[in-house]
């Protein structure tokens, strides 16, 4: 077997068309999400072939994942455009999927998060298999939770576009400075309705709730800086990212 790059937590394994990754205990309720995408036909989220008591194996899915540095395609409008149809779709086919009683989850879910779909919460360009510009797969749904859209929206909207700092954006593969307040309005039309008004506020929520957890849990702190850094250019650049989405 192979080992792939990726994963929150896990080693993650390639043997043949198959992905062998470690379970946790929130993998019960990522089986029975995956199940229900799998039954309404949803073609970019894992199947579900084998569980043991330690591992899952799971369909490959073919394609180049989204690590930095993002090439051409990646970082085009019509990725950026093909992302945020995809959320929207997974949002919308997960509105109705009934979280079990007895579910468990990878993250504590965030204090007023109330349940709207299952989010992904960490739906980003690593966590994409790209065919060209087109999105053909989501990896990893170990994060996936009960929460509001925008929460989701927010980080995706972060990554994709991305709302970095300049020097994030480079660090990731740009080789320019994108134009993120134009890139946001073209996320929006991709996505469709939601509550954009709170984007940006929940944006600010959503990495400062990042920052505290690998602080209290001293996971990935090299992490932190550039966190830190991006919280305060979103900061810094509010007004004008709300006006780009009036």
């Amino acid at each position: 077997m192979d080992q792939l790059s990726g994963g929150n937590s896990t080693n993650v394994y390639r043997d043949g068309e198959t992905v062998v990754r470690q379970t946790g205990p929130w993998s019960p309720f990522v089986h029975s999400l995956l199940h229900h995408l799998a039954s309404r036909g949803f073609a970019e989220s894992p199947r579900v072939l084998a569980v043991n008591d330690t591992t899952e194996t799971l369909t490959y899915l073919h394609g180049t994942v989204g690590h930095a540095p993002l090439d051409a395609d990646m970082q085009s409008d019509d990725a950026l455009r093909g992302a945020a149809q995809l959320l929207r779709r997974l949002h919308d086919q997960t509105a109705d999927f009934v979280v079990p009683d007895d579910a468990q989850f990878m993250l504590p879910v965030a204090p007023g998060n109330r349940h709207e779909v299952i989010c992904h919460n960490d739906f980003a360009p690593y966590n994409c298999v790209f065919q060209g510009a087109r999105i053909v797969g989501i990896l990893d749904f170990d994060t996936a939770a009960p929460g509001r859209r925008i929460w989701d929206v927010a980080y995706a909207v972060y990554r994709f576009v991305p709302l970095m700092t300049d020097a994030a954006c480079l660090d990731q593969g740009w080789t320019f400075v994108p134009d993120r307040e134009a890139r946001l309005r073209l996320f929006r039309l991709g996505y469709g309705s939601a509550h954009w008004n709170e984007l940006i506020e929940m944006l600010t929520v959503r990495i400062a709730a990042l920052t505290a957890y690998i602080k209290a849990t001293g996971q990935n702190l090299d992490h932190l800086p550039g966190y830190e850094a991006d919280l305060d250019y979103i900061r810094l650049h509010r007004s004008g990212l709300e006006r780009a989405l009036e």
